[in-house]
């Protein structure tokens, strides 16, 4: 299960997560490559997995099951290019 409120996530923990994207650019060009989805608790790095491209833009981003094995709560991913946050810490709240 993947619930979404604006940025933040709800979704089932042990089970592959994907999460869609469409990334641009300032000039609204579309980002089309290295792209990745970072999973954090509060202090540390949990993982980072890459993006797999569709078109225009539009990117899919799956944290696997292993990753969010034993996890419950809250958490939070952050989206980036080439090491560049293309956005602040979302929310993830694990079920």
């Amino acid at each position: 299960m993947i619930e979404y409120l604006y940025n933040a996530v709800k979704a089932t923990a042990e089970q592959d997560i994907t999460l869609t994207a469409i990334l641009t650019d300032a000039e609204n060009n579309p980002i089309e490559t290295n792209c990745a989805i970072i999973l954090y608790d509060d202090k540390n790095t949990l993982g980072t997995f890459s993006g797999d491209y569709v078109s225009s833009g539009l990117w899919n981003f799956t944290i696997p099951a292993a990753a969010t094995s034993g996890l419950s709560g809250r958490y939070w991913y952050c989206i980036c290019e080439d090491n560049n946050n293309l956005c602040f810490k979302q929310p993830l709240y694990l079920v």
